[in-house]
């Protein structure tokens, strides 16, 4: 019996340490496929899908075709770059300015920049808000051709100094490993806008950037169906951020901007932990540089130069507003657009997506925008 006993305890002791030693193996194995492996997304090639079709044949460029990676819509070049996204060097001092496509996104990336340069209006009037915000994941947009007019943006991003702020468009899954993991959790400023509206803005934006010659009905059921060029759905890209739960996260609409710019500024700037940093005369004065008509007219804030790369070779298609990078500043212009047909379909989206969330407090203030 005794000899049994001892025998036995050998055993477990052995597969006890076995079984350490394999624990031990995979943490290692795990962690170093964690930064040196590749990423983990499913990719499809949709470059056959009707939209996709439709969507190549009426603007420039993207010969190579398109993927979606988790399901959202990318030109293939951005295949080259997910792994480097994926693995970005993340600081818990960043911010990052999230939205999809036209939902406010330049408006945010100059009232934060604003906040957190002692309001240096001059620097902002004259360097332009990309060279001030790397725009992370910009060269997986481009065709291979075009790298060498436009820097990587994450190389760029790992040169600058604390605190950085950056801008994605990206649904928060396919965001760095480093912010989806939460092992770190640095600021993020999430906009959202109707989405009639930015049906409208981003179909201009197509036009104005990509050349896109197709009618206004086709391109808001490529909307509608997810696959309106670059970052669709926007259905799933914004609910990938409402779901997140992530911890270090401020959510408003470009309806609350316009409705209630100070107030805007006001929570953002508690966000940043900046109270008391700036006087009321000082928010008066940023509120101004912010207004609608000050945006316009800033060369540095209308992307001129990518707008007159496009114009030279023959790429812009003449808009309703000039060809403006910065439209109408309106909410509500999706009324001059939409049959009732089509508007009722994106109406019955966003309830669908409301009613997701209506009992997240913390999302109550955007979700009656929807």
């Amino acid at each position: 019996w005794y000899q049994r006993r001892v025998r036995d305890t050998f055993y477990i002791q052995r597969s006890f340490r076995c079984l350490v030693v394999v624990t031990l193996i995979t943490n290692i194995l795990e962690l170093k496929m964690s930064d040196t492996g590749s990423h983990p997304f499913k990719i499809c090639d949709v470059t056959s899908n009707p939209h996709i079709a439709y969507l190549m044949n009426h603007t420039f460029g993207y010969e190579s075709g398109f993927i979606t990676v988790d399901g959202f819509v990318f030109p293939k070049t951005m295949e080259n770059f997910l792994d480097k996204i994926y693995k970005m060097e993340v600081r818990e001092d960043d911010i990052w300015v999230a939205t999809y496509p036209k939902c406010g996104t330049t408006w945010m990336q100059e009232m934060v920049w604003c906040l957190m340069n002692n309001l240096d209006f001059e620097t902002s009037k004259t360097v332009d808000l990309d060279h001030r915000m790397p725009f992370v994941e910009v060269r997986g947009l481009l065709e291979e051709i075009a790298y060498e007019l436009v820097p990587d943006m994450i190389d760029v991003a790992d040169k600058q100094p604390s605190p950085r702020i950056l801008k994605t468009h990206l649904p928060f899954c396919l965001l760095p490993r480093q912010i989806v993991s939460r092992e770190k959790t640095p600021k993020i400023i999430h906009v959202n806008r109707g989405s009639r509206d930015t049906c409208v803005s981003k179909y201009h934006h197509y036009r104005l950037l990509q050349g896109y010659t197709g009618n206004f009905k086709e391109w808001s059921a490529m909307f509608l169906d997810g696959f309106a060029g670059y970052y669709s759905p926007y259905w799933e890209n914004v609910r990938s951020f409402y779901q997140s739960d992530y911890p270090n996260i401020l959510y408003t609409t470009y309806e609350d901007m316009k409705r209630d710019l100070k107030g805007v500024i006001g929570r953002v700037s508690d966000f940043l932990e900046l109270p008391g940093r700036y006087s009321g005369d000082d928010m008066d004065k940023l509120a101004d540089h912010l207004s609608f008509a000050n945006m316009r007219a800033t060369s540095s804030l209308g992307k001129h130069g990518a707008i007159d790369v496009v114009k030279k070779i023959g790429v812009s298609i003449e808009t309703d507003t000039g060809n403006k990078f910065i439209r109408k500043g309106i909410v509500g212009d999706h009324a001059n657009f939409f049959e009732d047909e089509m508007s009722e379909k994106f109406v019955e989206k966003d309830k669908k997506l409301k009613a997701e969330f209506e009992n997240k407090a913390h999302l109550e203030h955007v979700l009656h925008n929807l």
